[in-house]
């Protein structure tokens, strides 16, 4: 039995690495923005609640798209960790709910993958999904191969990363002024945590760049 979870998407990037005009996680893929889709495969996996935080450009449009009776539409911050603040803050997440966090342009991830990282949560407090590494990598200074890294201890990180509320809470409590690149990195921070690493077995690509389109349209369909 999957464990009741609320889920939080950070979608208030202005998405520069994109290089288009329109905003990444407005961007139609196989005929509906990539963040409907997003919204709509977590609303599928069970969520409880799924809170999004999107630009103020935006807001009203997202509003009227998503469905208003499981959905929470807010106005995100300046960072990914601002959004996920204000979405943790969002008056329909109860003490008891699993967390999970997933990026609002990731439209693809697999069922499997979501409920292994859910369940890894339940019994830890914290879990992510990734990849282990297996390309070799090179350590750069100057644009000069330095060294090679040992890519044994390595993962990529992606989402979801699930948490229980209180280790969430307590990740953003302790930040202070340290801005994270995931909320995982916020939850190293407090030391006492095992957060555990699931790997992905389905492929569960972040829109980044307009040739992704294809792939995500084709793993939609």
């Amino acid at each position: 039995m999957t464990p009741p979870f609320v889920a939080l998407v950070p979608a208030a990037g202005r998405g520069l690495r994109f290089g288009q005009d329109s905003l990444k996680q407005w961007t139609a893929v196989a005929g509906r923005p990539v963040l409907v889709w997003t919204v709509e495969r977590l609303l599928g996996f069970g969520a409880r609640w799924v809170i999004v935080a999107v630009p103020a450009a935006i807001l009203r449009e997202a509003q009227d798209l998503l469905p208003e009776d499981s959905v929470q539409v807010l106005e995100g911050g300046d960072s990914r960790q601002d959004s996920v603040r204000r979405c943790l803050e969002g008056h329909r997440v109860d003490s008891d709910d699993l967390i999970a966090v997933h990026d609002g342009v990731r439209p693809a991830v697999s069922e499997a993958d979501f409920r292994a990282t859910l369940d890894a949560a339940a019994r830890t407090g914290a879990a992510i999904l990734g990849r282990s590494v297996h390309d070799t990598l090179k350590e750069l200074k100057d644009g000069t191969v330095v060294r090679t890294v040992d890519r044994s201890a390595l993962f990529r990180a992606e989402t979801p990363q699930v948490f229980s509320r209180t280790v969430l809470e307590r990740a953003f409590a302790a930040a202070g002024d340290f801005t994270g690149t995931d909320e995982a990195s916020l939850v190293e921070r407090l030391g006492d945590i095992e957060i555990r690493a699931v790997e992905a077995t389905a492929p569960n690509p972040k829109l980044t760049r307009p040739d992704q389109l294809g792939f995500l349209e084709s793993l939609l369909e």
